[in-house]
């Protein structure tokens, strides 16, 4: 029973719903910002209701705000990524965490920083 209850305090949601933010080389300057591990669902805190978080949205959201283009890619395991052209990993982390609103800012890491 102790092993039991050391596992499950072990276990935070923290570390199950990271955001990662990372640039990719392509060739030359060019680069990608790709962000992997969003949620699929969203609890909002007002009236405590659950919804589906529309990726095509939120990528309509970010390439109108940074003036760029990007697309979703499935990432497998990591559910859709979100890839943007560009080296913007501040401002797209600063975005989902204020803007949009998608996550907290302990759960965002930025890579390459």
């Amino acid at each position: 029973m102790e092993a039991l209850e050391l596992t499950l305090a072990g276990m935070d949601d923290d570390n199950l719903t990271k955001v990662h933010v990372r640039m990719q080389q392509r060739n030359g300057k060019k680069s990608w910002t790709t962000v992997a591990g969003l949620p699929t669902e969203v609890r909002d805190p007002k009236c405590d209701k659950v919804t589906q978080v529309d990726f095509k949205k939120i990528l309509r959201s970010l390439k109108k705000t940074f003036n760029t283009n990007g697309s979703l890619v499935d990432g497998g395991e990591h559910g859709l990524v979100v890839q943007l052209q560009g080296d913007i990993r501040k401002e797209v982390a600063k975005f989902l965490i204020e803007e949009a609103a998608l996550v907290s800012r302990d759960q965002v890491m930025i890579h390459g920083c």
